[in-house]
């Protein structure tokens, strides 16, 4: 990357008596602290509560029952695999001890049969001395065996109670869960034909990921009928018409089945196929390629409709530095989340990265590595902002507060939608013994004010299921009140993704990458409090991998003596502001 241009990208400087001091003492903090005592400082001054006990604290966390569902989130999906495997070793010793019981039952039984045979329900069998000694002997003697064998099942009861009272994946899990399958194949186009063979390969991962499951026709039957029932109408009718191909293919035998499957029945597979792709094609006529509730094929099912004129293959027009149609953002929202560059040489070649302290005496011993993701709009990424160790803490302490995502609507309600599937928790400082520590360090980074419940929204934690994902928003809010306007976002990864998951801007045509530890930063408003409609944003579906995020919304109305007003009110926030 090229050097960068003078000061052409940070805001004009403002005399600040306060500003001065604070540099000044920076200045002496710098000339008198090494390595070995900013360690110290930042250990005296980011909170003490980091020598509370974690595994404790995790392991009160795991015995928290999650809350559903549970598909949205990985680790709670991560936590019904735990809990089904003490499960399963419960239901074992179950089994045994049913296993002894009805082999104890039958030995009586047959025992029994056999005096039966012999007419035992005649007045006359006792007569027989014979007869006497083996009733007798059956009861003496198998009677007490028997009672011996069925006395473990008194424990059965506090058992069948744990069992009833299981919370284990439903019906609303299994749905989200081949939703997100589905959306996988609409964003990164999935082999169907490998994925019925182990494999997981998809338009991101040329290398095959093999699997010891396999994926079944009645799998890809729910899944294309799910898709269908959630708009996503090109993933259905491809999961639709791979089903059938496997159902006619002779290969695919009934003992390939789970021990628990949906019913195919090949002849209603057909039908489902055939009306799945007219409302593919109904849908493609009326409302186009792509929107925030629906997805289908450049082209119809029809090979009539096909030959249209409007479906002849034409590359669609790239729009970048304005806002364009609805479908323009989400069609390069997807080329994005795919691994596309859409941004011009030129624009690339003006970019650098460097490292920065922003005058904090936090980061003068220590700066930060920064790239300009953006110059206009400003988005950065700053690397190192929490280790391994933090992120791993937090996303444990998390886990436990976990709740279902939803976005927010006009009047400040909350929604479930399928626009957003992850799983949310918020976090005051007082949660986490590495939170007060963090914002320290936003402060120190941005030379902003992020202190809580004045100065900025509690931390918000997020977690992604299978298939996870948030289409395209913007995260100022549509509020006439500046004071609580989302001013700047500092988003932080708390884990790297191997295939998928990106954040992508499609407006400016660039997406991140997620690697543990990394922040991203941008300013959703100008000085003068103006959204800036060029920073929507979404998070790509998360083919492989467990992804998490922390975000830190600072609000502009505390920010008056941190970032005095400027003689330019509409320019754009930048580091560094001094």
């Amino acid at each position: 990357m090229s050097s960068p241009p003078p000061e052409s990208f940070s805001a004009p400087e403002d005399i600040d008596f306060g500003e001065l001091i604070g540099t000044v003492l920076a200045t002496q903090t710098r000339a008198t602290m090494d390595t070995s005592t900013f360690t110290d400082f930042e250990q005296q001054n980011r909170g003490q509560q980091c020598g509370v006990p974690t595994k404790e604290r995790l392991e009160a966390a795991r015995q928290l029952p999650p809350t559903p569902p549970l598909a949205t989130s990985t680790a709670h999906l991560a936590q019904l695999a735990e809990q089904e495997a003490r499960a399963s070793e419960r239901l074992r010793a179950m089994a045994g001890l049913l296993l002894d019981a009805h082999n104890a039952i039958t030995k009586y039984l047959e025992s029994w049969e056999e005096l039966e045979a012999a007419d035992a329900t005649s007045a006359s069998f006792v007569h027989h001395p014979l007869h006497a000694l083996a009733l007798t002997r059956h009861t003496a003697l198998g009677w007490p065996t028997l009672m011996q064998a069925l006395s473990p099942l008194n424990t059965l009861a506090a058992d069948l109670e744990w069992a009833a009272g299981r919370q284990v994946a439903n019906m609303d899990d299994l749905k989200i869960v081949a939703a997100g399958v589905a959306r996988l194949h609409d964003f990164y186009t999935l082999n169907l034909t490998a994925l019925a063979h182990h494999t997981l390969t998809s338009r991101i991962n040329t290398q095959p990921i093999t699997s010891p499951i396999k994926a079944t026709a009645s799998d890809f039957h729910f899944i294309g009928t799910r898709a269908t029932a959630v708009n996503m109408w090109n993933a259905g009718v491809d999961f639709l018409a791979a089903a059938l191909r496997l159902v006619e293919d002779n290969s695919t035998a009934p003992h390939h089945h789970h021990n628990y499957h949906y019913h195919t029945d090949p002849d209603q597979l057909a039908v489902s196929l055939r009306k799945a792709s007219k409302m593919h094609d109904e849908v493609l006529e009326r409302k186009g390629r792509r929107s925030k509730i629906h997805s289908a094929h450049p082209v119809p099912q029809d090979p009539t409709l096909a030959k249209k004129r409007k479906y002849r293959r034409v590359r669609g027009e790239v729009v970048l530095g304005r806002v364009g149609t609805a479908q323009q953002g989400l069609e390069q929202s997807v080329a994005l989340c795919r691994g596309q560059d859409l941004r011009s040489t030129s624009v690339k070649s003006s970019l650098y990265c460097r490292y920065v302290d922003n005058g904090s005496p936090l980061y003068l011993v220590g700066p930060l590595r920064m790239e300009v993701v953006s110059l206009a709009p400003y988005v950065v990424t700053v690397d190192g902002v929490v280790t391994e160790t933090e992120a791993a803490d937090l996303r444990n302490t998390s886990t436990a507060f976990l709740d279902t995502s939803g976005t927010i609507r006009f009047n400040g309600g909350r929604e479930i939608s399928y626009m957003r599937t992850s799983s949310t928790a918020w976090l005051n400082e007082h949660n986490s013994c590495h939170l007060s520590r963090l914002t320290s360090r936003i402060e120190g980074l941005l030379g902003a004010s992020a202190e809580e419940h004045y100065s900025s929204e509690p931390y918000q934690v997020v977690n992604y299921g299978a298939g996870g994902h948030y289409t395209v928003h913007h995260d100022a809010l549509a509020t006439p009140f500046i004071q609580t306007q989302r001013f700047a976002t500092f988003l932080i990864y708390l884990s790297s993704v191997p295939q998928g998951g990106w954040t992508v801007f499609p407006w400016l045509g660039v997406g991140v990458a997620p690697r543990r530890g990394m922040a991203l930063l941008w300013y959703n408003v100008d000085r003068a409090g103006r959204r800036n409609v060029l920073l929507e944003h979404a998070a790509c579906p998360v083919l492989m991998g467990d992804k998490w995020v922390i975000n830190k919304w600072l609000q502009y109305g505390s920010q008056a003596f941190k970032l005095p007003c400027l003689p330019d009110l509409f320019a754009q926030f930048a580091l560094p502001y001094r």
